[in-house]
């Protein structure tokens, strides 16, 4: 996986193909920007339903953002990802990545949101 919108927009479909995910996500309540590099998009987890959508106006709101360049999404989605790339926690602390916003919802739902970020690992 190259194009990181694409990327990002692929998540929802394959939220969808592992049922466990919707049934762990049924209380799950997050709206999150992800950015790689210039690419921004909002995914909004609500009731175990996903979705991504558009983060360009200046009214769109989110809990959590999770912000790094496009290397470290494709790191990240690697078959086997490298130590610094493993998780948003990982990536944080090698200073790959920016957290930041409420981490409440974020640590609340904290491995159905791992989970689903690791969604298109060993897809390339």
């Amino acid at each position: 996986m190259t194009d990181m919108p694409a990327d990002f927009s692929q998540l929802p479909v394959l939220f969808d193909a592992h049922p466990s995910l919707p049934r762990r996500a049924a209380r799950a309540r997050i709206t999150m920007l992800l950015c790689a590099g210039a690419a921004r998009c909002r995914l909004m987890l609500h009731d175990g339903t996903l979705k991504v959508g558009n983060a360009e106006g200046p009214m769109d709101g989110w809990d959590i953002a999770l912000r790094g360049d496009a290397s470290v999404w494709g790191d990240h989605w690697r078959r086997m990802p490298p130590p610094d790339a493993a998780d948003i926690f990982g990536m944080s602390r090698h200073g790959r990545m920016v957290i930041e916003g409420n981490f409440l919802p974020l640590m609340r739902h904290l491995q159905v949101i791992k989970d689903i970020l690791a969604l298109p690992r060993g897809q390339a």
